[in-house]
């Protein structure tokens, strides 16, 4: 797994695997914990993308949306959460539900079900020898802090003779900071459509990669963007047929919840 040369221009270089697991495996266990990153390096994966924001008190942990409700059936938000209230909560509330099955697989109360800190994620990747995409998640108004907060915690933790995460987010406030703070470490700019202005935007976070949502990436853009040095991938594609025609179209990498269905290359 090569990243090039990280001095090279137009964007640090980076190869990304044809596959990687979103929240985890995020249709496989309860999303942004532990148990989701074992059940994507159980399908296969080598990479994991994963959501980090911070808690009341500024500790960064893996979490997704604004408020605590849908995952783990607590009233509040997250920014208004200290990180030991945060830390108890069981964050697999209504995964069976939302995934048509009739029970919890046995995931409700189970210690890798909590919202886990990033400290321990870390250290869960590594055990299973894991590559993350780190996805910057802010609430509103945090996203230069909770990139400062989860990227230096994350030069503390990672070793250097490892592959180094990937920092990706929709926020350009959060690149500016991964960019000043982990100059080389690679960028992903993450939109729903290809910018009209992706060309600056790419070069002034100096980023490696352009996410796009799946079902608005388009053959033409794919091509430009590639040609231009930078490597794409799409999220969320679920469907294996649909994983073909993105691959043929010359996406590099497709994110899913179903790694399961993606074994080896397609």
């Amino acid at each position: 797994m090569g990243y090039g040369d990280m001095t090279s221009t137009p964007a640090l270089s980076l190869q990304l695997p044809q596959i990687m697991g979103h929240r985890g495996a995020k249709a496989l266990a309860p999303e942004n914990t532990l148990a989701s990153i074992k059940a994507a390096a159980e399908a296969g994966v080598r990479w994991v993308e994963f959501d980090v924001m911070l808690t009341a008190d500024g500790v960064p942990v893996l979490f997704h949306d604004e408020t605590l409700k849908r995952t783990t059936g607590a009233a509040g938000a997250m920014a208004e959460a200290p990180f030991a209230e945060v830390r108890s909560l069981d964050a697999s509330h209504g995964f069976g539900r939302r995934y048509g099955l009739r029970a919890e697989r046995g995931f409700r109360g189970r210690a890798d079900c909590r919202v886990p800190s990033l400290e321990e994620t870390v250290a869960c990747l590594l055990d299973l020898n894991l590559t993350p995409n780190v996805e910057i998640k802010p609430t509103p108004g945090l996203a230069e802090k909770t990139a400062e907060v989860t990227i230096k915690q994350l030069r503390a933790l990672w070793p250097d003779d490892r592959p180094p995460p990937l920092i990706s987010s929709f926020q350009w406030d959060a690149l500016a900071v991964a960019k000043d703070l982990a100059p080389g470490w690679p960028r992903g700019l993450l939109a729903e459509d290809c910018p009209q202005d992706w060309r600056a935007a790419m070069a002034t976070y100096d980023c490696a990669s352009l996410h796009l949502h799946w079902r608005r990436t388009r053959k033409a853009d794919v091509a430009q963007v590639k040609a231009a040095g930078y490597a794409v991938a799409v999220y969320t594609v679920n469907g294996v047929r649909a994983g073909r025609r993105l691959l043929d179209k010359g996406v590099d990498c497709l994110i899913t919840d179903r790694p399961d269905r993606f074994p080896g290359s397609l």
